[in-house]
């Protein structure tokens, strides 16, 4: 028995899904290389993923954060 391959999420895209990173993390569909971002495929929990994103970097940009001296 052959596995066929995977296909693309995405309605009207006939592409093969991307193995490793075709996976979205936020909806768990597998989709080619052009719709694999969040935002390419209008990932229905987009929101979710932008704000996971600002909660993981928003302590880093403030400790990176330019101070003037005090003369």
């Amino acid at each position: 028995m052959i596995k066929k391959a995977a296909k693309c999420s995405v309605p009207n895209c006939h592409d093969r899904a991307v193995r490793i990173i075709g996976e979205c993390r936020y909806c768990e569909h597998k989709f080619c290389g052009k719709h694999r971002l969040p935002e390419a495929h209008v990932c229905p929990n987009l929101t979710t993923c932008k704000q996971n994103s600002f909660e993981r970097y928003a302590d880093r940009l403030l400790s990176e954060k330019c101070v003037a001296s005090k003369v």
